[in-house]
């Protein structure tokens, strides 16, 4: 995206501008009082500002049309919690916006209570959510996969947590489980991935296995993973939805230069996150290791689908693990000088990728126009 196109945009860069002034000032706020208020009045701007959103973009404008279908009797092959909320919130008599508030509200409520399970630095992961594309931007842009990246987020939080109960804590991430699949289809491929790779993920490794997963799986066929995916998948979905995950698979773009950046940034933040643990305090530990190494997996499978744009938000199940990564990393740098300036650089190059993913990818125009807001509650104050 060229400055060209955001200086086109200026305006509608402004009610970004102030989400992120609001959420840094709310930020300065809580640090300067040290209290815990900031969680609720943050969470609050977030479901404000996203969860009254009209349908600006065309997914968003294909759930309305579902929502107000469903409403004159309509059947869709959707998931449960979608379907759902669509008759609850119909037979009350609410209009679409409803429907996006509930899912804004699930989506932030489980991501809020995952990153406080992960790390006590709830702030800056929230602000790292905020500023990633792949996660509070696509609440704009495909709400239902973002609700089951949320809920799967949180159900490895509780499945982490040793201080509960395993005959608690089992129940519970199951069910947690199953509720990410009735959000989003696509959590059936999150879990069997997890299980698979657990033994990898609850332990740390060396960089001479890190860095070669990073960067030689680029080099691995796209065609190579989609057609173990659907040989595992395929047998375990409903035959009516079978169509849906085939659809899933077939969508193909080219490996175009927008895809291709966007993965070799996500290649290089995995490579400083390994390197960063291995010369730190965490290296010989399990301390933080469970969201690096799913992290690692999210990078792989970034790999491995580049050239497939639908097949490769698999990843974004794997990718939202940063939010907790750096805080944890940080937390171990002693000197306040240094901690204060890698806070400062890691913020603005995730700042950057935020005006970057402004310019969502569109089927439709086969091109990235701009996520140009509107908001229900402001359009009342202005014609108010």
């Amino acid at each position: 995206m060229s400055p060209q196109f955001l200086i086109a945009n200026a305006e509608q860069l402004l009610p970004y501008a102030i989400l992120l002034l609001a959420f840094l000032l709310l930020v300065f706020q809580s640090e300067l009082a040290r209290n815990r208020l900031f969680d609720a009045p943050v969470l609050g701007l977030l479901i404000l500002f996203a969860g009254f959103r009209d349908a600006i973009t065309p997914d968003m404008e294909r759930y309305r049309e579902m929502y107000e279908g469903i409403g004159s009797g309509a059947s869709f092959p959707l998931e449960p919690v979608f379907l759902f909320f669509s008759r609850l919130l119909n037979w009350i008599g609410l209009d679409y916006h409803a429907l996006f508030f509930v899912f804004t509200f699930l989506t932030l409520l489980f991501i809020y209570l995952g990153i406080r399970n992960y790390t006590s630095h709830a702030n800056l992961s929230l602000l790292l959510y905020t500023l990633i594309p792949a996660c509070f931007l696509n609440l704009f842009v495909e709400m239902r996969e973002a609700g089951a990246v949320a809920v799967a987020f949180y159900a490895t939080s509780v499945w982490n947590r040793k201080d509960i109960n395993f005959r608690y804590r089992m129940p519970a991430v199951l069910a947690l489980a199953v509720l990410s699949f009735l959000f989003h289809f696509s959590a059936i491929l999150y879990w069997p991935i997890y299980l698979v790779s657990y033994r990898f993920i609850r332990k740390p490794h060396s960089l001479s296995l890190y860095l070669p997963l990073a960067t030689l799986t680029l080099l691995i066929p796209t065609s190579l993973l989609m057609g173990a995916i659907s040989t595992v998948a395929l047998p375990f979905v409903p035959a009516r939805y079978q169509g849906y995950i085939a659809l899933f698979m077939d969508i193909q773009t080219a490996a175009e230069s927008g895809q291709l950046l966007k993965t070799l940034i996500y290649v290089a933040i995995a490579v400083s996150f390994v390197v960063w643990r291995s010369r730190s305090s965490m290296r010989s530990s399990d301390e933080g290791i469970v969201p690096l190494n799913l992290f690692i997996i999210g990078i792989v499978l970034l790999n491995l689908t580049r050239s497939l744009a639908a097949a490769s938000r698999l990843a974004y199940f794997f990718l939202i693990y940063q939010i907790v990564i750096f805080p944890v990393l940080l937390e171990k740098v002693k000197d306040r000088v240094t901690r204060l300036a890698t806070t400062y650089s890691v913020v603005i190059f995730y700042l950057a990728q935020f005006a970057w993913g402004l310019a969502y990818y569109s089927e439709e125009a086969a091109n990235y126009p701009f996520l140009r807001f509107r908001n229900l509650i402001i359009s009342l104050l202005h014609w108010g």
